[in-house]
């Protein structure tokens, strides 16, 4: 970032918690919007207070590793990352994987490259702590900016949303 640019770039703590829900909470309207799919908006806040309580649980730990660009305390982007334990495979021996999830740019802010600064800072986290794996899940917005930065589509994965039964 410039020096004399009044814009910040910090680690993310427990007191963001706030702030990086929002931007979650943000993001998948926006995606969903974007996707002419409806939402609840009872959903998005139910969301939204179990993301805080992961994310409260997850610095607790220091399995959560976050970002925030700031202009006068006012958060312009953020993303987050966290590490979990997963099936060791042959190209990865170690148990440790991250996620990369959550980057969230506000729309009149967007373009200047904040996004590529918390993406490339996840990465490093995960280059210093020897993680090999990092997923993410990518809107068509985001995946310009992770294919720049060498991530690729898998083709191999697949997910089952499984309902509650309800006792």
């Amino acid at each position: 970032m410039n020096k004399n640019s009044d814009v910040l770039f910090r680690t993310a703590s427990h007191d963001d918690v706030d702030d990086l829900a929002k931007h979650h909470r943000k993001m998948f309207e926006e995606i969903w919007i974007n996707r002419k799919i409806p939402f609840n908006p009872v959903m998005m806040e139910k969301m939204e207070s179990n993301y805080i309580k992961k994310l409260v649980d997850e610095f607790r730990s220091g399995s959560c590793h976050a970002w925030i660009i700031c202009r006068n305390e006012q958060v312009l982007s953020s993303g987050a990352l966290s590490v979990c334990s997963y099936v060791p495979v042959p190209h990865d021996p170690s148990p440790n994987i991250a996620f990369l999830h959550s980057i969230y740019t506000e729309p009149e802010e967007r373009g200047k490259g904040y996004a590529r600064i918390i993406t490339k800072e996840a990465i490093d986290y995960c280059q210093k702590n020897h993680i090999i794996r990092l997923y993410l899940f990518a809107s068509e917005t985001g995946k310009i900016i992770y294919e720049k930065e060498g991530f690729v589509s898998v083709d191999n994965v697949m997910m089952k949303l499984i309902k509650s039964k309800i006792s």
